[in-house]
């Protein structure tokens, strides 16, 4: 039997919950991973983040690509120390909150927020770039704003619907438009490394690259490229043996997603130095293929990448639906994005939340002159600060957690230190010296996002100081961890939070 309980400054309270409940154990192990892997969407990744890189960093792009794989390795480390212990819906918010109180859980779930909002932009936004591509290889002219505007509300009409039918929905599509995905582009993969020989380009392999602030900016995209992986956290109420299945689905698909990452930056590099060069309003793939010479993949990239962009960004609704979710039970946010809907069991509110204003952000890229790749990259850079920052909250609360069940060890306390520093150092290198352009300005407007959630948390703390104090208490204990706590004699310390 399992405890729904909060940490011990918490105090214990009966949270109502109109609306229904989202259905327990009905996510397998299989389940937890797809969602993670469609959330993380490598196709997507492979198709825009490589080109995210280069726009930002030229050749120091795969440098940006390792140092953001492991800090992501590190983080993922750290999120399982947690996860075998204890799950929730609530995912990474609540893992900040155990060791830093109830702010930092909140905070943390509204990082979370904006990144999965801004994901889900970057999503329909791709997927409409993808299918004006395949519509323009077969001779339309589709290069208007009337049909770029109707692309964007027939993709953003379908990323709703996915995750509004359910999480095994959602999660047999991502699984099947990935493995199609990835066939199709490691053709263009494998014709880039053709097309260049045996060379080895070792402008991508200088070490200087690491000492280059724009490589550093662009280690937070690449970090970003990673991010959705954690949402297999998410899952925490409704995965069978969850302790066992999202620590695990964590791990397995960071190591998985670094190497294809790593694998799949170096030759799209290769390709963007060809004859055609990658622009603002360009789609990356494609451009790669016509310089290697297989542009007749490109159709069938185009449709599958254009198909896994929406699942993409279906998988990050789910995620942001369910800590929007979470947040809404523990009435720090309003009721509404806590209801159920009664025949599928989904959060359908904080779905619809959070798709209409990916869909909003989208729509400005769209009509804006910055160029739609050039603006998803802008999105990109600071949904990805929302996550390292939310990383940041964990990496620090993790080891303060462990020490106060008398869990902490020398390995758990240096992966912490090291996924901090990390972090901190790239964003010190964000921030100094000032990077040119627009991009001095984009931790700011990341800063002033999370500004509007603290002062709804601030305010809440005033208004309403007995439900701040419970925010991140959702959570569901393993049976192994309550038996260790019994036997140290500090299980009572944990208070019981029943849920109706």
């Amino acid at each position: 039997m399992t405890a729904e309980a909060s940490i011990p400054e918490s105090g214990s309270a009966v949270l109502d919950a109109p609306g229904g409940e989202l259905p327990a154990g009905a996510v397998s192990g299989l389940g937890v991973f797809a969602q993670g892997l469609a959330a993380a969407a490598p196709s997507v990744a492979i198709a825009g983040v490589p080109g995210s890189l280069f726009l930002v960093a030229g050749k120091g792009a795969l440098w940006a690509a390792i140092v953001g794989g492991v800090l992501v390795y590190l983080v993922a480390t750290v999120i399982a120390l947690q996860a075998r212990r204890t799950v929730s819906s609530g995912s990474l918010g609540t893992y900040a909150g155990n060791g830093l109180g109830p702010v930092a859980a909140f905070v943390t779930g509204w990082a979370l927020i904006i990144g999965y909002i801004g994901f889900a932009a970057g999503g329909v936004l791709g997927a409409v770039l993808y299918f004006n591509s395949f519509l323009q290889e077969i001779g339309l002219h589709t290069d208007h704003l009337v049909v770029k505007i109707a692309l964007l509300v027939l993709a953003t009409a379908a990323a709703l619907y996915i995750p509004f039918r359910g999480v095994s929905v959602s999660v047999k599509l991502g699984l099947g438009f990935e493995v199609v995905s990835l066939l199709a582009i490691g053709i263009i993969l494998v014709a880039s490394y053709v097309t260049y020989g045996a060379r080895i380009d070792g402008g991508q392999f200088t070490l200087s690259h690491l000492g280059s602030s724009t490589t550093l900016i662009a280690a937070v995209t690449a970090v970003g490229s990673y991010a959705g992986f954690e949402s297999a956290a998410s899952l925490g109420h409704e995965a069978r043996d969850a302790h066992r299945n999202v620590p695990r689905a964590i791990l397995r698909l960071v190591i998985g997603l670094g190497v294809l990452y790593l694998l799949a930056t170096y030759p799209e590099v290769l390709g963007f130095q060809g004859p055609e060069q990658l622009g603002t309003d360009s789609t990356p793939l494609p451009v790669v293929a016509r310089n290697a010479g297989v542009s007749w993949v490109t159709y069938v990239v185009d449709l599958t990448l254009g198909t896994a962009m929406i699942v993409f960004s279906s998988a990050v609704i789910n995620s942001g639906a369910r800590s929007l979710f979470t947040l809404a039970r523990e009435h720090a946010l309003p009721s509404s994005l806590g209801r159920v809907h009664t025949r599928f069991r989904t959060p359908h509110v904080a779905i619809a939340f959070v798709g209409l204003v990916g869909f909003v952000i989208g729509l400005i890229g769209t009509v804006n002159t910055v160029g739609r790749f050039q603006w998803d990259v802008y999105v990109g850079i600071v949904s990805s600060y929302a996550y390292l920052f939310a990383y940041l909250l964990v990496a620090i609360a993790t080891p303060l957690w462990l020490r106060r069940i008398k869990a902490l060890s020398a390995g758990s306390l240096v992966v912490s230190v090291l996924a901090v520093a990390g972090i901190l150092y790239v964003i010190y290198k964000n921030l100094i010296p000032v990077p040119e352009g627009a991009y001095r300005y984009l931790p700011y407007v990341f800063l002033a996002l999370l500004l509007v959630g603290l002062g709804r948390f601030l305010r809440l703390r005033i208004t309403r100081p007995d439900v701040a104090a419970r925010v991140g208490s959702i959570q569901t204990l393993s049976q192994a961890e309550q038996d260790r706590l019994a036997e140290l004699g500090i299980l009572d310390a944990v208070r019981r939070q029943p849920v109706h």
